[in-house]
């Protein structure tokens, strides 16, 4: 009954809420994109909003049980810091503010309000403001909630990487069409922390609180908010999302490796927090490499009049079969040549009931591919290319 309590004023957390509504909008407005410029959704599910209930609720349990195994305590204070901060970012910037940004800003302002850290604490106790605490201990375990989240960010781009699928035209310096593809997800991942005392308790009388030696603790569901907003313009989507998912990995890595050495060496809270705005500085190096690395490729996603692109393909249709990768031209439908949306639709209507595609590839290679589709129904064949209405 307890646990069902703790897990109560979890979803009574404002940024649950404000997680689920922005994910809803990134969502609703990505299918209305879809449907408008290709004349239905390419996947109308809305499974950013799937991805944050059963995705936090899956990576919630695995990082709570570390979290638990590990005895991470972090203070209240920093809690109501960090919890303030990100609602602030969700509503006036969605994605504006990386999580990883707003969990660095939040031990900022935790170190500021600390009066044995900074003259500005100081001077607020001396005002009489409730100031808090600071310690080498907490910026540690503040060091590996920041691993957990990096963990959990590289899990989401490797699991979700379909997510970046959905193409967003773009005009070039020239006016001519090319293709964005967008990755937006964002997870409030519930991880179980020690909170030192009973202040959770003074409030709710009903909240376990449990005792390891001269100290008592209890348990509280942190709201952990990770995810991103990543774009590319040349690179295959999904090799992007897994190469940054990579990334992740390694400065996760290394953000455990340096928060084992802090606490054997008895490194001082302040450089412990110069510490993590290493880290975060170094995710910010990784995310400037991604884009540095898609802005000097030579291959765009763009408009051709040497066959029609292939611009996005929809689950569970018969493009599934035909082995295409997003950035593919298709120089012939049904061994006629074909250089727009229109021809390629009436070169499908020759064979109600089995298509064939000459294709070239990224690589350049030409390869011939074919599959049964749906009798009489050509447009549901899967294949999203340029419209030839848009402008």
């Amino acid at each position: 009954m307890q646990v069902l309590k703790v897990f109560e004023l979890f979803l009574l957390q404002p940024l649950i809420w404000l997680g689920l509504l922005r994910s809803y909008l990134t969502a609703r407005q990505r299918v209305n994109y879809e449907r408008r410029h290709f004349r239905s959704a390419i996947d109308a599910r809305l499974v950013e909003v799937r991805h944050f209930i059963t995705g936090g609720v899956l990576l919630g349990i695995v990082t709570s049980l570390i979290s638990l195994a590990l005895g991470l305590v972090v203070s209240p204070g920093w809690v109501v810091i960090y919890e303030l901060l990100a609602a602030v970012s969700l509503i006036i910037v969605p994605f504006g503010l990386l999580p990883v940004t707003v969990f660095g800003l939040s031990w900022l302002v935790y170190w500021i309000y600390s009066p044995r850290m900074t003259m500005v604490g100081g001077a607020l106790q001396r005002a009489g403001v409730a100031t808090t605490t600071m310690n080498s201990g907490l910026l540690i375990n503040g060091l590996v909630l920041l691993a957990l989240g990096l963990a959990v960010t590289a899990v989401i781009l490797r699991r979700y990487d379909h997510l970046g699928n959905s193409p967003q035209l773009r005009p070039d310096q020239r006016g001519k069409r090319i293709v964005r593809y967008r990755w937006q997800q964002l997870l409030v991942v519930p991880v179980a922390v020690l909170i030192p005392g009973d202040w959770i308790q003074s409030t709710f009388s009903w909240w376990p609180v449990f005792s390891v030696g001269q100290r008592s603790f209890t348990v509280l569901l942190l709201p952990l908010l990770v995810g991103a907003s990543l774009q590319v313009y040349k690179q295959l989507p999904v090799n992007a999302w897994r190469r940054l998912s990579k990334r992740y990995v390694q400065v996760a890595v290394v953000t455990v490796v340096a928060a084992i050495v802090a606490k054997l060496a008895a490194v001082s809270p302040q450089w412990l927090l110069i510490l993590m705005a290493v880290m975060v500085v170094l995710i910010w190096g990784v995310l400037a490499a991604h884009h540095y690395y898609d802005r000097h490729l030579q291959f765009r996603f763009s408009d051709t009049d040497q066959g029609v692109r292939v611009i996005g393909l929809r689950p569970n249709t018969p493009a599934d079969k035909l082995n295409l990768q997003l950035g593919d031209v298709i120089v012939e439908c049904n061994r006629q040549p074909v250089h727009n949306e229109t021809e390629f639709y009436a070169a499908l209507l020759e064979s109600p009931t089995y298509v064939h595609l000459k294709v070239r590839n990224r690589q350049n290679e030409l390869i011939i591919t074919e599959t049964a589709i749906y009798n009489g129904a050509p447009h549901e064949l899967g294949i999203v290319l340029f419209n030839d209405q848009e402008v």
